[in-house]
């Protein structure tokens, strides 16, 4: 059930509350389920926790907020002064979420570093905000993230740019290692596509592919377009002269009347929202006996 009060009545309720599913209002400060917000559940103030050896405190933002804000931020600081507090940049973060923006802030940070007259100035700001992912950490029993502590570690310009060269290899080789998981996946779908077994599919590469379905004598892509096969062979005819000519951008053509062929060059062609590779076009021609 909840309650209307006063807004510091509103926040010392809160602070001191034993049961989580007691709710209460003001004007605009509330709390339910142990959380507290200022003007909605968009901003959250703190919110009750604890570990799993039963000892309690409060996760406290430290998000930038409006004057009128403020205000219940400094209330509600006030009437949990008592409280262990644990000051993170947004409470309603998980954990993952968490480190990585403070793994953001000591970056941004660190930056300074190359221009700073007084480098140690930021150096300290960078082992504050690695303070506040320790304290967060251990209350719970975390494990910071490599990355956030080795760039915590830092302590000039060369081993940042050390750990930056570093880190954006380490990020390029997972980025290459996605793309062949997510292009393995596809190439299992394609499989079944061009089988018959699925009417759509979203490529990850960004491209579209071509069948031949015999029964109704049509050309299909994978975004499900539809159209008959003489059209499909003037297309290609349309592609082949275009190419000896050196291509086109903005060619003024329409295919089948309705899709502006946008581009025609010797990797690819663009008709409407479809990309479609000259191999794909030869391969496709090759089966049905054009070239």
């Amino acid at each position: 059930m909840k309650r209307r009060m006063d807004i510091y009545d509103v926040a010392h309720e809160w602070a001191n509350r034993t049961d989580v599913n007691v709710s209460a209002t003001s004007s605009n400060l509330f709390f339910a389920g142990g959380a507290i917000y200022s003007y909605g559940e968009h901003f959250m103030i703190a919110k009750h926790v604890s570990n799993q050896q039963g000892d309690k405190a409060i996760l406290f933002t430290e998000k930038k907020y409006s004057k009128t804000t403020s205000k219940h931020v400094s209330i509600v600081a006030s009437a949990s002064s008592h409280l262990t507090k644990i000051f993170v940049p947004d409470p309603t973060l998980s954990k993952e979420e968490l480190f990585e923006v403070w793994r953001e802030q000591i970056i941004q940070i660190a930056h300074h570093l190359g221009t700073a007259r007084k480098p140690e100035k930021y150096l300290l700001e960078m082992q504050q905000a690695f303070g506040q992912a320790k304290r967060y950490a251990d209350f719970f029993g975390f494990q910071i993230p490599e990355a956030l502590t080795k760039v915590a570690m830092v302590e000039n310009l060369a081993q940042f740019s050390d750990y930056l060269k570093i880190e954006r290899e380490q990020q390029e080789a997972k980025e290459k290692k996605e793309r062949s998981k997510r292009l393995k996946a596809q190439n299992k779908l394609l499989k079944d596509w061009r089988s018959f077994k699925r009417d759509y599919l979203r490529t990850y590469d960004g491209l579209d592919y071509l069948r031949f379905n015999a029964k109704t004598g049509q050309v299909e892509t994978t975004q499900g377009v539809r159209f008959p096969l003489p059209a499909g062979r003037q297309l290609y005819q349309f592609v082949v002269e275009t190419n000896t000519k050196g291509g086109c951008t903005s060619c003024g053509q329409l295919f089948l009347e309705r899709y502006s062929i946008n581009e025609v060059n010797k990797h690819f062609i663009r008709i409407g929202c479809h990309k479609v590779t000259i191999k794909e076009i030869k391969l496709f021609a090759t089966q049905q006996g054009w070239c």
